[in-house]
Parts: C-alpha cells; sequence; structure tokens
C-alpha cells in the first residue's frame, strides 16, 4: 500500500512538468510555423497596356506623331529585369526573373514572388544588366526561358554578342494622305543603354503569402517620340541600332522611362 502511495504520489508531482513540457513545445511548433508561414511568397502581377496619347492602341493601327506624321506601329518588344519592391522599412526586395514583353501578343504580363509585407514603391529595369547582357551564349538557356535562343528570338545581336533591350518598329508618311511606306526601326541596346523606372507609391501595396496581388502597367507609346526634356523627328531619325554607339538610342532610352505609368 505505502509502495502504491508513493509512486502515485510521483506522478502527481510530475504531472505540472509534463505540462509545462508539452507547452514549450507546442509553443516551438507555433513559433516555426509562423516563420515558415512568413516565409511563404506572393505573387506580384503587372498588367501591362498599350496606349498612344493616353488612348488604347494595338499595333498595326494608323495614329500620328506629334508631327502630324501618319504613323504605325508594327513591332514592340522590350526586356524587363530586376523588378523589385520596397518595404516599409526601405529596404528593396528584389525578384529573379527576366521578362520579355512582346505587344504582338495580347494580355502581357509581368510576374515575380515577393515576401508578404507592405510595400511603397516599385522599380524595374529596362534591358538587361550588364551580367546577363553581354558575352552570353542563349544556348546555355533552356528554351522557355526568354534569354534562350528561342526566347530571344529577334532579340540578340550575334554580330555585337549582346541582346537587343527594346524594338519599337513601324512605318510612316512624310504627310497625310500619303501611304506608309518610309521606314521607322529603333533597336537599343548595350549596357550603356539599361534604364531604370522608379515610382513611389501614394498607397502601399499588401502582398500575402500564397495570394496573387495585380496592378495596371502602362506604356504610352507616343511617349517614345516626345516627352518634356526631349523630340525625336521621325522623319531626319528614323533608324537606329545603337549598338554601334549612336546617341538617338540613348535619347529614345530616356524618353521610354517616362512612358511609363502605373495604374
Amino acid at each position: 500500500m505505502m509502495k502504491y502511495l508513493s509512486s502515485h504520489i510521483e506522478k502527481r508531482n510530475l504531472a505540472p512538468f509534463v505540462w509545462i513540457g508539452l507547452l514549450m513545445v507546442i509553443l516551438a511548433g507555433c513559433s516555426r510555423w509562423v516563420w515558415m508561414d512568413n516565409d511563404v511568397p506572393g505573387t506580384f502581377r503587372m498588367d501591362t497596356v498599350l496606349e498612344w496619347e493616353g488612348q488604347p492602341y494595338s499595333l498595326g493601327m494608323e495614329t500620328e506623331d506629334h508631327m502630324n506624321h501618319p504613323l504605325r506601329l508594327d513591332n514592340l518588344q522590350m526586356y524587363i529585369s530586376e523588378v523589385a519592391l520596397r518595404n516599409e522599412q526601405g529596404d528593396w526586395e528584389k525578384g529573379d526573373k527576366v521578362h520579355l514583353l512582346d505587344f504582338n501578343v495580347q494580355n502581357q504580363r509581368i510576374l515575380d514572388a515577393f515576401p508578404p509585407g507592405m510595400y511603397n514603391a516599385i522599380r524595374f529595369g529596362m534591358g538587361l544588366p550588364s551580367e546577363i547582357n553581354a558575352d552570353i551564349d542563349p544556348a546555355s538557356y533552356p528554351n522557355d526561358h526568354p534569354l534562350s535562343v528561342v526566347g530571344s528570338a529577334g532579340m540578340f545581336w550575334t554580330w555585337a554578342s549582346g541582346y537587343v533591350f527594346v524594338k519599337y518598329e513601324g512605318k510612316y508618311a512624310l504627310q497625310a494622305g500619303e501611304q506608309l511606306i518610309e521606314p521607322l526601326s529603333y533597336h537599343c541596346g548595350t549596357d550603356d543603354s539599361f534604364r531604370t523606372v522608379t515610382w513611389e507609391l501614394e498607397q502601399s501595396i499588401q502582398i500575402r503569402r500564397q495570394n496573387l496581388t495585380t496592378t495596371e502597367l502602362v506604356f504610352d507609346a507616343s511617349k517614345v517620340l516626345i516627352g518634356e526634356a526631349d523630340s525625336i523627328d521621325i522623319v531626319l531619325d528614323p533608324v537606329t541600332h545603337n549598338s554601334e554607339g549612336t546617341t538617338l538610342g540613348g535619347r529614345l532610352m530616356d524618353l521610354m522611362v517616362d512612358a511609363w505609368t502605373i495604374r
């Protein structure tokens, strides 16, 4: 009887410690679960919209430039890289994808994964940073990559060992009523052509784990030819392949920075 009582007392005295131990295990598990939960990214998507002078535009439509030259864009392609969001602590979270926008294809989108949180600024690069531009073999990428032989078709200068950052192509006429037969061909590239576009957001966006957050990214193609500080006369300067080192390509890339808006 005494032996049974002693054993029973020992069990009762151990009970609080058992409960404490279980509670610690549960709290540790919860803490680990919270950490893992915060570590799961969300998806940020920018749906691109093409405009001309603030109105919806599709490639192949005839319009006019700022000097009243009849104009039709037939091809508009560009590389977008280094997409980043700035959190409320002032740190930039960077995506790791490269995107090739082709406005001949409907519903062009830029998607990247980011940690959950609130973000008050967006930025991205037009073109490619130097480490993935020059002296790169497109054959080193899988076919579904935008820098591969297949993915970059028409966007790689084999003779210049680098990628074309932007293609802006079409036809124009000298005056109204004439056929659009004059070629317009702007091919911008080289490391010096890389530009960064940044927006300070009036209202922060929230990225939630495993959720999709979207915004609209508008490109006004008319602003490639005219801006606050510069304008391009397509009759005097209808062509550039600025891998050759011309300054026209740099001017066009500067104008393109202001052609983007977040909506």
